[in-house]
């Protein structure tokens, strides 16, 4: 599930948005677009590179960095690095256990392909989703419940509310070691803004964030301080 999470880093270019971030896979147009433009191909990334693709972004004279230039400016051209041979199908285009996301944000069966005629998915299917209660008005630092998944691999979106003036509430993740470790989560409401912990969310300001969950692995909303109330973040999650 995690290999088929990416994120573009380039600036918006036709439809693409600055951080946007594709869960399972990316629709067939962004696709078509990585044949065609070399530098959209090198900017759309695995999440877990981010951070070293970014360190290149600022190396003057990377192609990472070239890369962007040519974006930005409106130099980009179709077939410009005979992108067809830099990055195969393969990582965009494999199918993962049960269902994924299509480009209306719909799960789909990765299986019922795409209709020729306008693009849109043939069968729609719904998925089913799990209540998740991570913190449950919580007034003191604590792990909490982590979400533990062994039937598949699931997308966890979840909302941090509660009564605090202030709080941090820190994204961990453990694998079968058992050993927890920051990981990176998504905002739903900002494409632009990720990161491995937060100190907003309450009832009148809400956040929400989006994390996936890889079957045999555990994720917790640990809290690391509160003060002024409690924090309660539940969600929902989906396979």
């Amino acid at each position: 599930m995690i290999r088929n999470q990416s994120i573009y880093i380039g600036p918006t270019y036709k439809g693409l948005i600055q951080h946007q971030v594709f869960y399972n896979g990316i629709p067939e147009s962004v696709y078509r677009l990585l044949q065609e433009v070399g530098p959209v191909q090198r900017l759309l990334i695995p999440v877990h590179l981010l951070p070293k693709i970014k360190k290149r972004l600022g190396m003057a004279g990377s192609q990472e960095s070239i890369a962007y230039q040519s974006l930005a400016a409106g130099k980009a051209q179709i077939n410009d690095e005979g992108v067809k041979n830099i990055m195969s199908s393969s990582y965009f285009d494999t199918p993962v256990p049960n269902k994924q996301y299509n480009s209306s944000g719909q799960v789909i069966n990765p299986a019922d392909s795409y209709d020729p005629t306008d693009g849109a998915q043939k069968v729609k299917i719904k998925a089913s989703a799990l209540d998740v209660t991570l913190q449950n008005a919580a007034s003191a630092a604590g792990n909490g419940t982590p979400f533990s998944p062994n039937d598949g691999n699931y997308t966890l979106t979840f909302e941090i509310t509660g009564t605090s003036t202030s709080r941090t509430v820190m994204f961990e993740l453990a694998g079968p070691s058992g050993q927890y470790m920051p990981v990176t989560a998504f905002s739903v409401t900002d494409p632009t803004k990720f990161g491995q912990q937060t100190s907003g969310g309450n009832n009148s300001a809400p956040e929400s964030w989006q994390v996936v969950v890889p079957a045999g692995y555990s994720f917790r909303a640990r809290i690391g301080a509160v003060s002024g109330g409690n924090v309660t973040v539940k969600g929902k999650a989906v396979t």
